[in-house]
């Protein structure tokens, strides 16, 4: 096949939309760095390559954020690089790993049942609009000692943010703008009260905590919390509907799932290989770099293009099979670094790696796990609705579907 196949107008084409990866494994074959002349971007498809842009800080750096996430929110860690972003995360990382995040465990559990309780009374409910795009969003709420009648104000701010992401639309941007000004000052007296009245929650823990030597501003915090809104509840909400939705359409491994609880883990672990919700990252060359023989220019776009890595056929054995018992896939918690093979597993990509691996990866899990845990309790027999739609939609960098239409009987 000659290069001259594979064109830009294929990237962006409705057929591309509705199903990539076929397109991504003909790039990963003839084109592993194909440089898209719409967006002026250079593409990476293969593991091998992502994998090492990932861990390469000398010639990559994060400032494209600040013209997306930094335009709406301000300055976060996400568009630092060097000894700044280390500082910066150091500051914040302790709270969402290990014993510091098991007092958040509760949070996820009571969150997680008062959504299951409001479920409609006909048996029919759909998992995205009455529970993955709000338990994310409740359980920060919670986390941050925000008042819990303010979650749909919460909501709406998240959903507004979001879409004010989007690279080419500066209507949406300035309804991003908005709502996070908005946001900010809801909890700018609350950040002042944390100050001299510290409490258990996770915004006098922010206001508090420092590394070498420095506490986040007013402006960061409000920031951060913009971020962590947007960041934690766009992967969990689109996780969670994209693992119920592969387990639905493969009824023996949803089977499997409900009769012992604790193979969510390994279904949440090939979601992020096979459907991850987030697409991909960007990076700015700062210098030239070379994969797979081509070698991209100082002063260019880079997008990592995570969700094909994942389907990398060289890697993972038949990588479009949803499959919740592989042997070559590392399950259960991430790793942030050591993605490459150990006894024959490789990582997916789905939080990143290195120095801006996923914050927030712990957390998502977690509500992934214990949330579906919860759901399978209350629905007896889940299957797909009569006419339920299953199409991923691929918007603002994310694939995911619509709906997930959930038939079943209340126990």
């Amino acid at each position: 096949m000659s290069v001259s196949a594979i064109t830009s107008e294929m990237l962006h084409s409705k057929e591309h939309l509705l199903d990539p990866y076929p397109l991504w494994e003909r790039m990963r074959h003839d084109e592993p760095v194909f440089f898209d002349e719409i967006t002026r971007t250079w593409v990476l498809t293969r593991y091998t390559d992502c994998v090492e842009a990932f861990a390469n800080y000398e010639d990559f750096s994060n400032r494209l954020y600040r013209d997306t996430l930094g335009v709406v929110f301000g300055p976060t860690m996400l568009d630092k690089d060097g000894s700044e972003h280390v500082t910066h995360r150091k500051i914040v990382a302790p709270e969402f790993v290990g014993k510091r995040f098991e007092p958040y465990y509760k949070a996820i559990d009571r969150n997680a049942l008062d959504l299951i309780r409001k479920f409609p009374e006909e048996p029919v409910v759909d998992l995205v609009d009455a529970f993955t795009t709000r338990l994310p969003v409740n359980v920060i709420v919670d986390m941050l000692g925000m008042d819990q009648s303010d979650h749909d104000r919460f909501h709406e701010w998240y959903t507004t943010m979001m879409a004010g992401l989007a690279r080419f639309s500066s209507k949406k941007q300035k309804l991003g703008v908005l709502a996070h000004k908005q946001l900010a000052e809801y909890v700018e007296p609350i950040i002042e009260d944390r100050r001299s009245c510290p409490m258990e929650d996770l915004i006098s823990k922010i206001v508090h905590a420092e590394a070498s030597g420095q506490r986040l501003t007013l402006t960061e915090i409000q920031a951060f919390i913009s971020l962590l809104l947007v960041a934690g509840g766009e992967t969990t909400d689109k996780g969670i509907a994209n693992m119920w939705t592969q387990l639905l359409l493969h009824p023996e491994q949803l089977d499997a799932v409900l009769e012992d609880h604790e193979l969510f883990d390994c279904a949440f672990s090939e979601m992020m290989r096979h459907s991850p919700p987030v697409l991909g990252q960007l990076r700015y060359s700062v210098k030239d770099v070379t994969f797979s023989g081509v070698t991209i220019p100082a002063n260019q776009t880079v997008y990592i293009q995570l969700a094909s890595a994942n389907n990398d056929e060289t890697i993972f054995k038949d990588p479009r099979d949803f499959n919740i018992g592989r042997d070559d896939l590392h399950l259960y918690k991430e790793r942030k670094s050591g993605h490459h093979g150990t006894e024959g597993r490789y990582g997916h990509l789905g939080f990143g790696l290195g120095k801006h691996f996923c914050l927030g990866y712990e957390m998502a899990r977690l509500e992934a796990v214990i949330g579906s845990s919860h759901l399978s309790n209350f629905m007896k027999n889940p299957r797909l609705a009569a006419g339920a739609d299953t199409t991923f939609i691929t918007k603002n960098a994310t694939r995911s579907p619509l709906k997930v239409l959930i038939e079943y009987e209340r126990p």
